[in-house]
């Protein structure tokens, strides 16, 4: 087997009933444009561990992953590059604010979607999708295994 070089990146993605929760990004390429909490997977991190650490570095909350809304894949110079965006549900209590990166980070109705300049239009898509779909659901079998190892996949199909 061999080893496919990829850059991987997340987004968690914070939904109520009308509502996705965006941030503002406040330095970069793409400051004063909105997205969903991201950003890349460190080295020995899964995944939907970087989409919670991202949350918290960005907004300063906490949450807990439910599934996966969406996922995207092209190929870039360096090779493949994939994003996951998992579904979050913030722990009680929890009120996001910008924290380190962005400017602010506040939940956001998909009518305002279309007068806002977007970090790109997946990112707008992932946003508007959520609002109206059921994500993925996560069965965590990592204690079975003895290591991390997380399913998801959309349990509607069987019912």
């Amino acid at each position: 087997m061999s080893i496919v070089r990829c850059d991987l990146g997340v987004a968690a993605v914070v939904t109520n009933s009308t509502q996705v929760l965006l941030v503002k990004e406040a330095t970069g390429r793409y400051s004063g444009h909105w997205g969903l909490p991201k950003g890349y997977v460190d080295d020995g991190e899964l995944p939907r561990d970087a989409a919670l650490r991202e949350l918290k570095e960005e907004c300063d909350v906490n949450g807990i992953v439910t599934g996966i809304y969406a996922i995207r894949e092209n190929l870039t110079e360096i090779g493949p590059a994939v994003f996951i965006a998992y579904s979050v549900q913030l722990e009680p209590g929890e009120i996001p604010h910008p924290a380190s990166e962005v400017a602010e980070a506040k939940f956001v109705c998909k009518s305002e979607f279309d007068n806002m300049t977007w970090v790109s239009e997946a990112m707008k898509s992932i946003a508007t999708n959520a609002i109206n779909q059921t994500p993925f659901s996560t069965t965590d079998y990592t204690k079975q295994r003895g290591y991390p190892y997380l399913l998801h996949q959309n349990l509607e199909a069987d019912s």
